[in-house]
């Protein structure tokens, strides 16, 4: 692999004045589908979008995609982040609760913790899957976890079972948010934990424009969800503690609805890209993210990721930049506990140590090597632009 100076010094590249590799950005799939175009029409056409308690459409969605993961029931939010914060308030997690969370995910899992008061215990990341490791019983030692809430970050799959099991939480939360469609050990993604979240935003395979999905068994878990997520109202009169406005629309749903009968084939299509991705990295000896070792799973790939070598540290903006000046879409994602806040915040509330300082340094220094290709664009298109990545990483 080249180093930062090497790329640095090449007038070669468009971010030092050459010319570009490609007139412009792949075109990314975004996920909507079409198909809804004329039921959403008739939704906007019948003046109501959105119902207290849910819609029809809403609804509909709601059974679909519980009996797709094999649960009993399932609440359409707003937003990914939405059914995240609700799915914890469901749980009963509180000011000052312990919550481990996978430090690999996007920064949704970690705000909602933050407006929940709620305390965040960081699991380190498995550099060969970009995943929570499976075994935290060092990393929650001192602490009563509450939840855990770990993320099947990129499309991949973490032993969502072998983690609660190491951390010894009393609840367990699936993030699915890009993962659906992905399996363990035979069953969907979202089906382990007491509740599996998913997003449907911009790009996702169950793509509702926005919108998010719980899903989940227990009485219990539905009435707090939807009660929370209706102002904190029981029914329609009575508030029996602060909420949100967090339910659904009905034109997300028809988007949701119509995605969801797609997903085999979705979840087929972005595999074949991200194969095309990783076939053009390894033949140029790059190294991208693996499934677990031994790990019955089958992701259904969001982004595929590449490591670069230590030296990389402290450059990987800059190539971001520049890959993306070559008409190549690289993207990155940031560690969670180095965000700008977290340490000022939890030092303000005592919560601050040497374990987390240590993990801090760590994790940054991986997540600062780590550059994205998503997988929402063709196979062809994919092998172009990651031939022409490792081509400017590596002659």
């Amino acid at each position: 692999m080249r180093t930062p100076d090497e790329l640095r010094a090449d007038r070669r590249l468009a971010i030092n004045g050459g010319t570009p590799r490609f007139d412009e950005l792949p075109y990314e799939e975004s996920g909507i589908a079409r198909s809804a175009a004329d039921t959403v029409a008739e939704i906007v056409r019948s003046g109501r979008t959105v119902h207290w308690g849910g819609g029809p459409y809403s609804k509909r969605l709601e059974e679909q995609f519980a009996a797709y993961t094999g649960r009993g029931k399932a609440f359409f939010h707003s937003s990914g982040t939405a059914a995240l914060q609700t799915a914890l308030f469901a749980l009963g997690v509180e000011q000052g609760d312990a919550v481990a969370l996978s430090d690999s995910g996007f920064v949704a899992s970690l705000n909602v913790i933050y407006h929940l008061g709620a305390r965040p215990v960081f699991l380190p990341t498995d550099p060969t899957t970009l995943l929570c490791v499976d075994d935290v019983s060092a990393w929650v030692e001192g602490h009563d976890i509450h939840t855990s809430l770990i993320t099947h970050f990129l499309g991949n799959v973490a032993d969502v079972e072998a983690v609660h099991r190491t951390a010894g939480s009393r609840f367990l939360v699936e993030d699915g948010g890009q993962a659906h469609g992905a399996t363990l050990r035979g069953r969907p993604v979202g089906s382990f934990g007491d509740i599996g979240s998913f997003a449907g935003s911009h790009k996702k395979l169950v793509t509702a424009g926005q919108g998010g999905l719980n899903v989940y068994d227990d009485e219990q878990i539905d009435w707090r969800m939807r009660t929370f997520a209706h102002h904190g109202k029981s029914g329609n009169f009575e508030g029996v503690f602060p909420g949100y406005n967090f339910r659904g629309g009905e034109m997300e749903a028809a988007l949701g609805l119509a995605a969801l009968q797609e997903l085999p084939e979705r979840v087929a299509a972005r595999n074949s890209t991200a194969r095309a991705l990783t076939d053009a990295f390894a033949e140029a000896g790059l190294r991208t993210i693996q499934v677990a070792p031994g790990l019955d799973a089958t992701p259904a790939w969001f982004d595929i990721a590449v490591v670069l070598d230590e030296e990389w540290d402290g450059h990987r903006d800059w190539l971001v930049d520049a890959l993306t000046a070559e008409g190549i879409p690289a993207w990155a994602y940031p560690a969670l506990i180095s965000m700008p806040w977290v340490e000022p915040w939890m030092r303000e509330r005592g919560w601050w140590g040497e374990r987390e300082q240590h993990l801090a340094a760590v994790e940054t220094a991986l997540w600062n090597r780590v550059l994205v290709l998503g997988t929402q664009m063709s196979p062809e298109d994919a092998k172009r632009v990651a031939t022409a990545a490792a081509d400017i990483l590596t002659r």
